[in-house]
């Protein structure tokens, strides 16, 4: 929008309006003022005075528009919570206005996908909506964001679910694949994401020092973009060096010099997981789970614990302390001596 040639006139209810062209169309807004002094210093202000209005865009040609660009700026991961939260949200609003999305459709979004998804699922893609609809603010495409106070969906509390050794022996033992047998090792001694052991590069690697930068890349983005380092231990290192120079690829771990699909890591997992007959909630992100629960039940602190994760808030790794209660006789049995 140009405004221009804007100026003051009285009319006979006595106060000053200011004229102005905004698009070739003459227009007048009222300053609410009797005095000219008072009007001239409402016309200095008139930018802050006009409220721009949002250019109005149908949610179908936002969507577009933002996919662009998310896909040069997010994680694969992130595009994808964008895609199917804008997805389920047009067949819940239709192709209406951006501006006509309210706080209704946001309570039928979460009834419709809790029939569906869980609701651990549900507030994630609610989370992902109100960062697309902060970019569309930015964008002057809103006036405010419909999900900036959404409320989240209540979810019941939940044991992370994790390996026994036992159970990792024999899952260990039914593994075919020598390649798999490796990524599995490391993902239990390392605590590290799927995705940052699929994504790990040579160059990342200090075996002298036993230490894992774990950082973005052209090809891959880091969690919430937070680098961190990985403290090795001995197996770890050591498995580390039987790869050394024997992989054709700059990853560490490939199949034939190739990058391995995240998706098939999983399904190879999943499939020996079923043959052991174990539980079907366990999945890859359960080896996460089982190296910080088998450090809480050899008593390592959860503040240690944290930093290995990356959790940037203590009450992420809390879910493991369902673990410690036992742990912590021998700490306070020390009071025994003091009574």
């Amino acid at each position: 929008m140009s405004v221009t040639h804007f100026s003051l006139f009285k009319r006979s209810n006595g106060k000053w309006y200011i004229l102005y062209t905004e698009d070739e169309k003459v227009r007048w807004k009222s300053t609410k003022c009797t005095h000219k002094p008072e009007a001239l210093k409402k016309l200095s202000e008139f930018n802050l005075l006009r409220k721009e209005k949002p250019k109005a865009k149908r949610l179908s040609e936002f969507t577009q528009d933002f996919l662009l660009f998310a896909k040069a700026t997010y994680a694969r991961r992130t595009v994808d919570i964008f895609t199917l939260g804008l997805r389920h949200l047009q067949s819940i609003a239709g192709d209406s206005l951006l501006t006509q999305v309210t706080p209704q459709h946001i309570d039928k979004y979460k009834m419709i996908r809790l029939v569906n998804v869980s609701p651990v699922s549900v507030n994630v893609e609610m989370r992902g909506l109100r960062a697309v609809m902060n970019v569309a603010l930015r964008w002057k495409l809103l006036d405010i964001n419909p999900f900036a106070k959404f409320q989240s969906v209540k979810v019941p509390e939940s044991v992370p679910q994790f390996l026994s050794k036992d159970d990792f022996k024999t899952v260990f033992n039914l593994i075919r694949e020598q390649w798999l047998k490796e990524i599995i090792s490391f993902a239990v001694l390392t605590g590290m994401r799927r995705g940052e052991i699929l994504n790990l590069q040579w160059q990342d690697v200090d075996i002298d020092r036993k230490l894992v930068f774990i950082q973005s890349s052209p090809t891959f983005r880091v969690k919430c973009g937070k680098k961190r380092v990985i403290p090795l231990n001995t197996i770890a290192v050591r498995l580390l060096e039987t790869k050394t120079g024997k992989e054709k690829s700059e990853y560490v771990f490939a199949l034939n010099g190739k990058k391995l699909s995240e998706h098939h890591v999983s399904h190879r997992f999943k499939y020996y997981v079923d043959e052991a007959k174990l539980s079907d909630k366990l999945h890859f992100h359960s080896l996460r789970h089982t190296f910080a629960s088998w450090l809480v039940q050899d008593g390592v602190p959860l503040f240690e614990i944290q930093k290995l994760l990356g959790h940037s808030d203590i009450s992420t790794t809390q879910v493991y302390a369902h673990l410690l209660p036992e742990n912590l006789h021998s700490t306070v049995n020390r009071l025994n001596n003091s009574i």
